[in-house]
């Protein structure tokens, strides 16, 4: 069990209180709604806003956020595993019966600037990846799992929940288009340069009909304590199997 640290319970507190590796790569194009949001980009030195930067304009009574804890976290994580299918780009042709189309993103998180003339208090720590599936918009995606990836990302970054109660609503989530990178434990905060390409979600209004079973959120590495892959492993089992037919065929 994930050891429970201050910063980690004023996480889930909030959350609740607001309702609360292996990738392979098919295409290489540019993700359009990731790219267009470049077009009108925040800067990464932008103010927080609270736990996570950004919130969704209104959320329907109907549409209830990730919680933030390990339950949510596996259902989340097994919802990016079964719609990606461990890709960062949807497969296939967009006119086959069986596509499905979806948007894949590197997630990072910080403890953001108290002011706009205040420097950030950590720099951007990787943090794992985000789907938005069909025609649910990016923004929504990280609306919903907001609070869920803060909370994971305190659990994975020391640096972070070093800050105390008094950081987590400095807290920011930012974004970039996917990559096969990943990040362990090891791997520091993106250098200044780095940081220029981070882009903050923007704030969207939700609609009636969004379902969690639609968006996923995987962690680039299991916080500590916390080991989770189940869907991933029969994923990869599945792949493994096709291509020993394809093999198969050939011999």
């Amino acid at each position: 069990m994930i050891a429970t640290s201050p910063l980690l319970l004023l996480l889930w507190f909030a959350c609740s209180a607001s309702h609360s590796a292996a990738f392979t790569c098919q295409h290489s194009k540019p993700i359009t709604a990731l790219y267009a949001a470049k077009k009108q980009k925040k800067k990464a030195s932008g103010g927080g806003g609270g736990f996570g930067g950004s919130k969704a304009k209104s959320t329907p009574p109907s549409v209830t956020p990730a919680s933030a804890d390990i339950q949510s976290l596996e259902k989340q994580w097994d919802n990016f595993a079964s719609i990606t299918d461990l890709e960062i780009f949807p497969p296939g042709d967009p006119d086959d019966e069986d596509y499905r189309h979806f948007i894949v993103a590197d997630v990072f998180v910080r403890i953001g600037p108290e002011d706009k003339d205040s420097s950030p208090g950590t720099g951007w720590f990787r943090t794992g990846k985000l789907v938005a599936a069909d025609d649910i918009d990016i923004n929504i995606a990280f609306a919903l799992q907001r609070g869920l990836i803060l909370w994971t990302a305190a659990a994975m970054w020391p640096q972070l929940a070093a800050k105390g109660q008094a950081a987590a609503k400095l807290m920011q989530v930012g974004f970039m288009p996917p990559s096969m990178n990943m990040a362990d434990e090891s791997e520091p905060a993106l250098d200044e340069e780095e940081s220029e390409d981070v882009q903050i979600p923007q704030r969207v209004a939700i609609k009636d009909d969004v379902s969690l079973k639609n968006i996923g959120f995987r962690p680039d590495f299991n916080p500590k304590g916390f080991t989770y892959k189940r869907r991933e492993r029969s994923a990869m089992k599945a792949k493994k199997s096709g291509l020993d037919e394809i093999m198969d065929i050939d011999d």
